[in-house]
């Protein structure tokens, strides 16, 4: 009989289950509640935070960059939210996970339109930086010794855009996989767990494109604006979120694999390093919003703010445009009056 209940504590060990929401409180009692109780506490502070960044942002910042800063401030609030409800509820961790990566891969490609925002456009960051050059001797993907032969390029429109794909195609094929690795989790658990791996190939590849164009768009800007700008804090800021999620991931992971987390069914090592990663990222976060808060609510430098044109600020090219439009409409009334008569 003991034979057998030991066998059975070291099957449940050995499977992936996840507790139920009644089943987990119950296991963990006392410290359960006390950890919800705190993460609730550090959740509260996180969002009055973002409320006082927000407030500022939307007193003092340029139309234009208004949007972009607000988004990515709020990258920390809805992470710690998302990662609250995984310490209550574990079997949401994919879902959290997902939400995190989303987070942040949209908040990066909002970080690229605030920096070229920053400049005024893509129409007038071009015309600041003739005749500029752009290396693509930059880490995290050309920075060895091999990459010594790739040539230099202009900068240009295009160029720009390339620069804009090279981040925008984070948030879709991060979207992609998550959507993938979601599909799986739903039709049985045991198809996502086999086949996590796999897809982090993609996943690697796809962030260290995106933070290369990022790098590549912030030493070209470095010749336009000024330290104050903080082009290099901020950035640094945000990508500690995905340092977080997917280094602390790959820890935890590791000491599920190797049987160091203690199994004290119904909670199982999985549970253990999911609690411990949750947990640590919810400190993170509040960490990261206070000083995101910090950097968003430094003045900008009073000589580039004129040239941060608003929204509403018509350039020269449209003017064209709208006149084109105006002379092409008035000639088709004339032709409309001439027929009528």
């Amino acid at each position: 009989m003991p034979t057998l209940v030991i066998s059975k504590n070291i099957s449940k060990c050995a499977s992936d289950n996840i507790p139920s929401i009644s089943l987990y409180m119950t296991a963990t009692n006392i410290y359960g509640i006390s950890l919800v109780s705190i993460g609730s506490l550090a959740v509260i502070a996180v969002l009055v935070i973002f409320l006082d960044t927000l407030k500022y942002i939307m007193k003092n910042s340029s139309s234009r960059v208004k949007a972009h800063s607000a988004f990515i401030t709020g990258v920390y609030p809805v992470i710690a939210i998302a990662t609250f409800f995984v310490i209550l509820v574990p079997r949401a961790h994919l879902l959290a996970e997902a939400l995190t990566q989303g987070m942040f891969m949209f908040g990066m490609y909002q970080l690229w339109c605030l920096f070229v925002a920053y400049c005024g456009g893509e129409a007038e960051l071009v015309q600041k930086l003739k005749p500029g050059t752009l290396t693509l001797k930059v880490g995290p993907c050309c920075c060895w010794p091999c990459c010594i032969c790739l040539p230099t390029l202009n900068v240009e429109k295009k160029t720009l855009h390339y620069l804009r794909i090279l981040v925008l195609q984070l948030p879709i094929v991060q979207g992609f996989v998550y959507m993938i690795l979601l599909v799986m989790w739903a039709e049985r658990e045991s198809l996502y767990q086999v086949n996590y791996m796999y897809l982090q190939p993609i996943i690697i590849v796809s962030i260290l494109l995106g933070i290369w164009g990022m790098l590549m768009t912030i030493n070209i800007l470095k010749n336009v604006l000024e330290d104050e700008f903080l082009l290099t804090q901020k950035f640094f800021v945000l990508q500690l979120v995905l340092i977080c999620a997917k280094l602390q991931g790959l820890i935890t992971r590791a000491l599920v694999w190797t049987d160091v987390l203690p199994c004290k069914p119904p909670i199982t090592p999985s549970v253990y390093g999911n609690l411990i990663h949750n947990t640590l990222m919810l400190a993170e976060m509040l960490l990261l919003a206070y000083f995101a808060n910090k950097l968003y609510k430094k003045e900008l430098p009073e000589s580039r703010l004129k040239d941060i044109k608003t929204v509403g600020t018509t350039t020269d090219f449209e003017k064209k445009v709208w006149n084109t439009m105006v002379a092409s409409t008035g000639q088709i009334n004339k032709g409309a009056d001439f027929s009528d008569g």
